[in-house]
């Protein structure tokens, strides 16, 4: 059955008594068929698939760009890949953009999986020829449980912008996901965002249309309150997005203890069945890198399109993935079948003074 008919929405006050931990379980046990752990997949550009449990989720998804139309067939072919794990039942967009949202409605169309978008991306989606009912508006700090173990606050967070530049406002609207998931072992926690800025856009009160949508950190802050635990072990973030300036916060107020990079391999094109079409570099953000090394924070990622990841209380650990590659022409391992070359952007991912 699909989740668009188990869909919770969690005001923060009824949070305390309804949250993680607080559903009726068969013989009383809170855990009794719970997950053990997550499988993640990445399939290009911010494009995840989470499978936790029976509860499949994709993020943004797009898998034709650079078109401007929605690619039917592709998403086709990558759902019977992703397929092989189970069902989709919710689709997440970060932000309208072309290298993110041109084929997110065609994904909830596919799937039959409810849509969790901002009102303008909601709006678009609906033109395309989605029942305005599958798809939700978000507008930052709601609380969704997405089943009886999965946990997903909205986090309100601002589009990256160029080296110099300050974002108080304008822009794409833009958002990320914290996940809370119950598991026998505790809580598996992780925070996605699609893009992101850093330094003192982090900090500083987002007013737009008259609104104040307040300041990303803070945002953050209080939906990992309102999830009631106490930060996240896992971040996926972009390298393209300023990600050092917000990783010297992010770091030590969450507890983060591991990075997993994405937001590369789209620069110059994107292909998904040529492979990963240029190597993600750690040494291309040395300011990063050392940040990350001095906070032992474990840099996790990925070597080509739909390489997959196992997340559970151990900690984060590549895995085969190579049935699913199989149907996308990719090998069972490493780049390929395409030649990789450097980064259009090396020596870019760095602003002066970060």
């Amino acid at each position: 059955m699909k989740s668009t008919n188990r869909l919770l929405l969690l005001s923060a006050a009824a949070f305390s008594t309804v949250g993680l931990g607080g559903c009726d379980r068969d013989h009383g046990d809170p855990t009794a068929g719970a997950p053990s752990q997550v499988r993640m997949t990445w399939f290009g550009i911010t494009n995840w698939h989470y499978q936790v449990g029976e509860l499949g989720i994709v993020l943004d998804g797009a898998v034709g760009f650079p078109s401007q139309e929605p690619d039917s067939a592709m998403v086709a072919r990558v759902n019977d890949a992703l397929s092989i794990e189970g069902d989709i039942d919710v689709v997440l967009l970060g932000h309208l953009h072309g290298d993110h949202s041109v084929d997110t409605p065609e994904w909830a169309i596919q799937t039959g999986a409810q849509l969790y978008a901002s009102e303008d991306a909601c709006d678009e989606a609906v033109s395309y020829g989605l029942a305005a009912d599958r798809c939700t508006p978000i507008y930052g700090g709601e609380t969704f449980e997405l089943d009886p173990f999965v946990t997903m606050g909205v986090v309100r967070w601002v589009h990256s912008v160029p080296c110099g530049e300050f974002a108080n406002g304008g822009g794409i609207e833009t958002f990320g996901y914290l996940f809370a998931a119950e598991t026998p072992d505790g809580p598996l926690t992780w925070y996605v965002t699609d893009s992101g800025a850093g330094g003192r856009d982090l900090m500083t009160d987002q007013v737009s249309g008259g609104i104040n949508h307040g300041a990303p950190l803070s945002n953050l802050e209080n939906t990992v309150r309102n999830l009631g635990v106490d930060g996240f072990e896992l971040w996926q973030a972009g390298p393209e997005s300023r990600v050092v300036n917000q990783a010297r916060t992010v770091v030590p107020m969450f507890n983060v203890r591991y990075l997993m990079p994405h937001h590369y391999g789209a620069r110059g094109g994107f292909d998904l069945l040529g492979g990963l079409h240029y190597p993600y570099d750690e040494d291309e953000m040395p300011e990063l890198k050392q940040l990350l090394e001095s906070s032992a924070v474990s840099q996790v990622y990925s070597t080509n399109y739909f390489d997959a990841f196992l997340y559970d209380s151990t900690g984060i650990r590549p895995v085969r993935n190579a049935m699913t590659k199989a149907t996308m022409g990719l090998p069972p391992s490493g780049p390929g079948p395409a030649v990789q070359g450097t980064n259009p952007r090396a020596g870019q991912l760095e602003c002066p003074g970060d």
